[in-house]
């Protein structure tokens, strides 16, 4: 699955079921601005 695909996905997603995936850990954030 492309970049852009998986994006529209998530995208779609409501807030509680973002919320309750990232605290479950299967979504988790991979960038880093504090190297900007």
């Amino acid at each position: 699955m492309g970049f852009r695909e998986l994006a529209k996905h998530y995208a779609n997603l409501s807030e509680k079921k973002t919320t309750a995936l990232v605290k479950s850990k299967e979504l988790v954030e991979i960038c880093d601005d504090s190297k900007k």
